[in-house]
């Protein structure tokens, strides 16, 4: 492992936490007809019952058969898989980590699947980088490519003197998400660099196809989370430096346009953004802040405007959240939020409103950063100050009426 320091550690961890501890209330308010069904199925800890790569999970992901599950862990600097079982149970299959990756795992912040071969692509906080997998018929992780400036990581994170855009040609520093699409492109929001940046895969070899920067487009200043539409022709990226969010045209063709930004003329305020996310189905935009959660319907001009607020119980907000993970089916979404340690459940009406279902009770797991849904109602939730995954049953199946 690399760069153990916890100055520099505390860099990654705090980026989503920084703005303060506002979510200790999120999701306490009880409602009428509030039911916990929720059950906890199997839990694993880090380096406990040959289960490894759980230290500070970032991101989990399933194959598209949900039969393997990835994980990102930014403390093992590791991509890990592994085997699920039909009863849901995990066997660990590989883990690639330090000099296995040529140092391009330090940090592992996010990852994506990307093109017809459903390639994996992690960008790492503290290696700058984008590195490509591949799970290998024999079940073992194969590196094919990876970009990085390798800039010294004490001249990013410790020296006060600015980087120039011509020694960060990669605009990769302190990448912190990465969202793919099916033709092989990626967008990646680079926190340090301040930048949005697209990468292309051919014949598993990485590049750099468009660099946007702060410099060009203000709002990208502190990229934090970056999100493609299911049609994959818009990207939305939430710059938290910024307190502002920007959707751009994209298309395999063509270089990326801006399209609009938000907050628009009915939201005046969009304070630090970290997570944005695009609704499956409707087409909507969910949008996390330190405040509340937003959710934004298109209108026939294609311009994003506000729809609702997320609330727990009107009108006590939902404050925290650092990311919101969809059922597979889009009939229910779960509000993650590391700094109150806290899984708010949200189903969606019949109106295209989100209204809040229940609270996971996570059993005193500390800060939820990542789910992945095996079924609509069987999740994971990666745990990262627990170094910890549990996998639970029965979520999202209480129905609740209209507003």
């Amino acid at each position: 492992m690399f760069f153990k320091n916890g100055n520099f550690r505390l860099c990654l961890s705090s980026l989503l936490i920084a703005f303060g501890i506002t979510g200790l209330a999120a999701g306490c308010a009880t409602t009428d007809e509030q039911v916990n069904r929720t059950s906890l199925v199997h839990r694993y800890t880090d380096n406990q019952n040959g289960i490894d790569g759980l230290d500070n999970v970032r991101r989990l992901l399933f194959d598209d058969i949900r039969r393997v599950l990835y994980a990102v862990s930014a403390d093992d600097d590791a991509l890990a898989v592994y085997r699920v079982a039909e009863d849901l149970s995990l066997t660990m299959l590989d883990m690639m980590s330090g000099n296995e990756a040529h140092g391009a795992l330090v940090g592992a912040s996010d990852m994506t699947f990307s093109g017809v071969n459903q390639d994996i692509q992690v960008v790492s906080f503290y290696s700058g980088a984008v590195a490509q997998f591949r799970l290998q018929d024999n079940a073992s992780l194969h590196l094919s490519s990876y970009l990085t400036d390798r800039i010294d990581i004490q001249r990013v994170f410790k020296q006060s003197k600015p980087i120039s855009a011509q020694q960060d040609t990669l605009a990769l520093l302190g990448p912190y998400a990465i969202v793919g699409s099916h033709n092989g492109i990626s967008y990646v929001a680079s926190n340090v660099s301040q930048a949005l940046v697209k990468v292309t895969s051919t014949q598993g070899k990485l590049s750099v196809k468009q660099i946007l920067r702060a410099s060009q487009v203000n709002a990208l200043a502190g990229a934090v989370s970056v999100a493609l539409s299911p049609d994959e022709n818009l990207v939305a990226v939430a710059g938290m430096q910024a307190n502002q969010v920007t959707i751009f045209k994209a298309g395999a063709l063509q270089s990326l346009v801006l399209q609009h930004t938000l907050p628009d003329e009915q939201h005046t305020e969009l304070t630090e953004p970290v997570f944005v996310t695009f609704v499956p189905e409707t087409g909507g935009l969910m949008v996390a802040t330190q405040s509340g959660v937003y959710h934004y319907q298109q209108n026939p001009a294609g311009r994003f405007i506000l729809l609702e607020q997320l609330s727990v119980a009107d009108p006590q907000p939902l404050p925290g959240v650092t990311r919101i993970v969809f059922s597979p089916d889009g009939h229910c979404l779960l509000a993650l939020s590391e700094s109150s340690d806290q899984v708010n459940v949200f189903a969606r009406q019949s109106n295209g409103r989100w209204q809040f279902s229940e609270l996971i009770n996570v059993a005193g797991a500390k800060s939820p950063t990542s789910a992945a849904f095996f079924s609509p109602t069987q999740v994971a939730i990666s745990f990262a100050k627990s170094d910890a995954l549990y996998i639970y049953g029965n979520v999202c199946t209480h129905q609740r009426g209209e507003r």
